[in-house]
């Protein structure tokens, strides 16, 4: 109405037709039916006063409700005797058109019904329909709905989503007014289903007649739902006195009368909720029954604490990501030129690197890849198909350019560096060495620690300060956490069964090919060692210095000292992935800055992957480690990275087909 008027809308006017307020000479609570019908005309005495020949609506053809007091007749006025938040009553009007559109078509339990909009009406619907015991689907297409609405819904058993495949329907109602929603709510209904026309679409929109011919070939049952009767307000009032824990969540802010204006925008920009304006100056904060907000445990908070003076302070400095961007970015997304969700993974990397990087038209400007080496005590235990040594050898492959890594990242143009955090060797300088020993090989865990808390802590450090010096000479986008370590896959197996619960026969792998004796002599290693040092489960300092090795802490330090300088880590295979468990333990909000690059062979990656809540982004059968998967899953980042940029809007292109 502000910015394109309406067609019952003679200004100057004041507008409002959601209205709570009270009697000022009896001082009672009302509700307001905004229709004045004249009570004459065959719709007023069939029953249907809201289709009546004269109507006049409050708001628009006379004053209404924004402002400190309104006239209107007896007769329009619906008493208040339910105990409710006045705020709350401005949702009984939109529920009582719902309810409206309803009763042209009684719900049956059990019933599916699709909603289309996911805004005030739509939710407001939902709750209505699921009162009524229906299965309730509300699809949305803003980001940012149903980021703030995902957890209200979830409670309420009411599927919300942007896109469904699911079809049969046996009710549709649209609320928004998209002509795309008018379609599908025709395509997804059964035949002999039934559509409430309740949200007009917008002027001037075609709809394609071979959908309208389905409202034939289906027999179809179309009801078009206006305004609701006065019987639908009294209706409303005690579905808001039920609900008003949920109702509370979808008011967005309580206004003073001078701040309307400055919010309107906010409105048309399609993201907005309901605002409600308040006259008696005595407005107060509605408290929501859900909130998105996630409590960590207070040992991880603990855990934390134990930590160095540069630990704490890179873990203070790791934020969690601005949902308003990522929605944002989401937005962006789904409005380019393609059907929702057909880049798949893609568009997620794309939102991700957007929300860590601030930034809508992200790049990956400086990529690196770090390979942490070190050597296991372990390995005495004949739990590796490879002797120790080849730790050393390889890490000179990796300086003469002879690894598969070494092509993977001049193949990808990723800036390479080798970090021996541990390996039982000395090598000579090299430009892409990086020396962080903190010890030459870890002792062996089946019969002691792997190295004492204080090597725990200054392996990490060291990871840390790998990352950050080399961040000094040029801040990094994007970087690749590789590893080499014989006997590491066992290090990083004993961390995913003590931090999952899971038993070492279910997480254990081949590792560098062992054969089913060696596996079932590996298993049999971790499980003892497991039961001899009873590490905490949720701490990741306990769990590296029990079983861990010091590539797993470098790996872990550099990972949290890249979050808290705002850089996106790609891990590789099970090794990195337990790294990055271990800092997910130490610092939560670590995992939004994290990919997992690939699916690997070893079974125990999944186990750390569903506590970090990551999904791997491909899947080619790897199990060499190095960060030959996270080299190849970079380069998809950074090719999401240029389609958020370059890829044209349907707006931009002049393309039809604009989302809902």
């Amino acid at each position: 109405m502000w910015s394109q008027g309406h067609r019952d809308l003679v200004l100057p006017r004041i507008p409002g037709h959601e209205i709570a307020g009270y009697d000022d000479r009896s001082g009672l609570l009302y509700t307001v039916w905004p229709g004045q019908s004249c009570g004459k005309c065959r719709y007023c005495t069939d029953g249907r006063e809201n289709l009546c020949e004269e109507m006049r609506i409050i708001g628009f053809h006379s004053d209404g409700g924004f402002s400190r007091w309104i006239s209107v007749p007896t007769s329009c006025l619906v008493p208040v005797s339910e105990k409710i938040d006045p705020r709350i009553l401005t949702f009984a009007e939109p529920a009582a058109c719902i309810l409206n559109a309803l009763s042209r078509f009684p719900p049956r339990k059990n019933e599916k019904i699709i909603i289309y909009g996911g805004g005030v009406l739509g939710i407001t619907a939902a709750l209505i329909c699921r009162e009524m015991k229906l299965a309730v689907t509300v699809v949305e297409q803003s980001q940012e709905k149903i980021s703030r609405l995902h957890h209200l819904c979830h409670h309420q058993g009411i599927e919300l989503c942007k896109n469904t495949t699911e079809a049969d329907y046996d009710l549709a109602i649209n609320c928004c007014d998209s002509p795309i929603a008018f379609s599908l709510c025709i395509t997804k209904l059964r035949k002999g289903g039934r559509f409430a026309y309740f949200s007009g679409v917008k002027k001037n929109e075609v709809i394609e007649t071979t959908l309208l011919n389905l409202i034939h070939y289906k027999e179809l049952e179309l009801y078009g739902a206006y305004g609701p009767r006065k019987e639908h307000m009294v209706q409303a009032l005690p579905f808001c006195a039920r609900q008003q824990k949920n109702l509370s969540i979808l008011i967005e802010k309580t206004l003073q009368p001078q701040d309307v204006e400055l919010v309107l925008p906010h409105i048309l920009s399609g993201n907005a909720l309901k605002y409600i304006i308040d006259f008696t100056g005595t407005e107060k904060p509605i408290q929501p029954v859900l909130s998105s907000k996630t409590n960590v445990p207070a040992d991880l908070k603990k855990n934390s604490a134990l930590l160095s003076p540069l630990l704490s302070k890179l873990i203070r400095e790791i934020k969690p990501l601005d949902q308003t961007i990522r929605d944002r970015a989401q937005k962006k997304v789904d409005l380019k030129t393609k059907p929702l969700g057909a880049l798949g993974r893609i568009e997620e990397l794309a939102v991700q690197l957007s929300t860590i990087k601030k930034d809508l038209n992200p790049k990956v400007e400086c990529r690196r890849m770090f390979v942490f080496a070190g050597d296991h005590g372990v390995v005495e235990e004949g739990v590796s198909a490879f002797p120790s040594r080849v730790t050393v050898q390889m890490v000179e492959n990796f300086l003469n350019g002879g690894a598969a890594i070494n092509g993977f990242c001049h193949q990808y143009d990723i800036e390479l560096s080798i970090i021996d955090m541990g390996v039982n060797g000395n090598f000579d300088n090299h430009p892409q060495l990086i020396n962080k020993k903190v010890a030459y090989g870890t002792r062996n865990f089946a019969v002691q620690k792997a190295m004492t808390s204080e090597e725990a802590i200054q392996s990490i450090e060291n990871g840390a300060r790998a990352f950050l010096e080399k961040n000094k000479t040029g801040r990094c986008d994007l970087i690749g956490v590789g590893e080499m370590g014989i006997g590491n896959s066992s290090s990083a197996t004993a961390i995913i069964s003590g931090a999952s619960g899971l038993a070492p026969s279910q997480v254990a792998g081949r590792g560098t090919g062992v054969d089913d004796k060696g596996l079932e002599h590996k298993t049999e290693v971790i499980a003892r060692a497991l039961a001899l040092h009873q590490p905490e489960r949720k701490n990741g300092l306990d769990l590296l210095s029990k079983v861990g090795g010091y590539e797993l802490g470098g790996i872990c330090g550099a990972v949290l000292a890249a979050a808290s300088e705002d850089c996106c880590v790609v891990l590789d295979g099970i090794i990195s992935t337990a790294a990055g468990l271990l800092a997910c333990l130490i610092c939560p909000d670590v995992k939004n800055y994290l990919i997992a690059g690939h699916k690997s062979v070893e079974t125990g990656q999944r186990a750390a992957l569903d506590i970090m809540g990551l999904e791997p982004v491909i899947d080619l059968d790897l199990r060499l480690g190095e960060g030959t998967g996270a080299a190849i899953t970079m380069n998809l980042v950074d090719l999401a990275c240029r389609m958020m940029r370059e890829m044209a809007s349907f707006d931009d292109a002049g393309v039809d087909g604009k989302t809902l």
